[in-house]
């Protein structure tokens, strides 16, 4: 038998994507089961994705537990979701179902309307480096497309090729022991990081209808770009790059510095800092408390043991933004962990920027690599009273951070409290408050997502129920009727 070649296998994966999504989007029911189905069928083969995903990454197998059950708790929290089981009593479904019946309060013409969001079609996944299973083939994008009733085509990741392959055999057969056809989960092979020809077939494909993307901000772009020059533009949904921001109130850090300290080293080497919700820029006032806290932070980070990282382009890219940072007028290196030998190994770093004004320049306008995220275990210390916040002209991000006391609420004359609470309202997806950015809950509240550059869409979320209303658009029926109307827009459908 002849291989196809790949832009052969692009163009079948998607034309039988297409076949699937007819009959998928048609059947809630079904899809509910199926998502369990596949759940339960990577639920047995747990030991064998998991640890093919730690040689694959040198993620640890204690570092992917939570992350796999995340991956099948995520698919099932759709199929109940879908199915019924999982609504919340003030959200009955999961589409939007709305009706607005003839003789009800009106503007305009009083017809009978009805409306509800519809699945859009086959959907194009790129899932992440670093989460090789929650943003993996069967990660969050996949989960909540399939349950909007869109078919799937995943594009491989060159970072973990075995295990993408892996999860996609269990799923697809899952699938089809379910009684839903194989094809509605597709997978294009790409074991070249440098070769691109594949996830560009991809996006222009015609059947393909919107992309999911979590990686880099130039590879977001990218692929947005490939997908706004198509003849029919589809939307794309990018989780890009984030420079998350924590400002520490003279209050915490006179409090807890070294609690503060370790919370925050944990965060930062935490999965060796390769996590898009990592500390980036830490905000500390220039008095004897916040060096206290920076020193105690400093004594974490030199402690902290080298390590291999993803890939071995993920550690080169590390290692060039490190050395951009260190090359930036008024930074200093505060502390560097351990080393070790290998093409994928790096070390932890932090820097600290004593004085943001320097002759009279501002470090931070003038030197925008300094705004600018680092994937990896590294974190810049930025001296600086809290009123001068808006002195770093910092990026948008997908969280805000603020360590506080709790006696501040209301009683800053100044206002400053107030300002940096704001500043992550404007700029952020997240607000925390005394804690640290990772970790991401997936519940109905949660939004994950952002301004610019963090996504490409910060009207929406990529965790949680809502992620399912990415991959439909709204329907109105008008005057329909009523054997020709969807289950859920009847006058009889419990999910209205």
């Amino acid at each position: 038998m002849t291989t196809p070649s790949p832009t052969e296998a692009v163009a079948d994966t998607c034309r039988l994507a297409h076949e699937a999504f007819r009959d998928w989007s048609q059947t809630p029911a079904r899809r509910a089961k199926t998502l369990d189905a596949v759940a339960a069928a990577l639920d047995a083969r747990r030991g064998d994705v998991v640890s093919t995903a730690a040689e694959e990454t040198a993620l640890t197998p204690d570092e992917l537990a939570p992350e796999f059950d995340r991956m099948t708790g995520t698919l099932r929290m759709f199929a109940a979701l879908i199915g019924g089981s999982g609504l919340p009593p003030d959200r009955r479904s999961p589409f939007r179902a709305a009706i607005s019946r003839k003789g009800d309060h009106t503007l305009g013409p009083n017809h009978d309307v009805r409306s509800m969001l519809v699945p859009l079609g086959p959907v194009a996944v790129f899932g992440s480096s670093n989460f090789p299973l929650a943003y993996g083939v069967c990660g969050g994008d996949t989960a909540s497309a399939l349950a909007a009733g869109c078919s799937v085509v995943v594009k491989e990741h060159p970072a973990h090729p075995r295990t993408g392959r892996l999860i996609h055999g269990i799923a697809r057969a899952a699938a089809t022991t379910a009684g839903s056809p194989g094809s509605l989960l597709g997978y294009i092979e790409n074991t070249d990081p440098r070769d691109f020809s594949a996830a560009e077939q991809l996006v222009q494909h015609p059947a393909i209808r919107a992309v999911g993307f979590t990686g880099s901000i130039p590879g977001g772009l990218a692929i947005e770009s490939l997908a706004s020059e198509r003849s029919t533009p589809i939307p794309v949904f990018a989780e890009m790059g984030s420079n998350n921001v924590v400002v520490i109130t003279p209050a915490a850090a006179a409090a807890r510095a070294e609690q503060i300290a370790d919370e925050l080293a944990a965060s930062i080497l935490q999965r060796f800092g390769q996590q898009c919700t990592r500390p980036g820029t830490i905000i500390v006032e220039p008095d004897e408390h916040g060096t206290r806290l920076v020193n105690r932070l400093a004594d974490r980070i030199s402690a902290s043991a080298g390590r291999d990282m993803l890939a071995p382009w993920v550690r080169d890219a590390y290692a060039r933004r490190l050395a951009e940072i260190e090359a930036c007028r008024g930074v200093r290196l505060a502390a560097r962990g351990g080393d070790m030998p290998g093409p994928r190994a790096g070390s932890a770093c932090l820097f600290c920027v004593d004085d943001v004004h320097i002759a009279g320049s501002n470090l931070f306008h003038s030197q925008p690599t300094l705004r600018e995220e680092v994937f990896g275990p590294a974190a810049i210390v930025v001296r600086l009273p809290i009123d001068r916040l808006g002195d770093l002209g910092l990026r948008p991000s997908l969280t805000h951070s603020i360590y506080f006391e709790h006696r501040e609420i209301g009683t800053d004359a100044d206002g400053t409290f107030d300002a940096a609470v704001n500043s992550g309202v404007h700029t952020a997806g997240r607000i925390i408050f005394n804690g640290v950015p990772t970790g991401v809950r997936v519940a109905e509240a949660m939004v994950h997502g952002g301004p610019f550059p963090a996504t490409n869409r910060p009207d929406t979320t990529a965790v949680g129920p809502r992620a399912i209303e990415r991959w439909c658009r709204p329907v109105c029926w008008q005057n329909a009727p009523k054997s020709l109307l969807p289950e859920e827009l009847k006058d009889t459908s419990p999910r209205y």
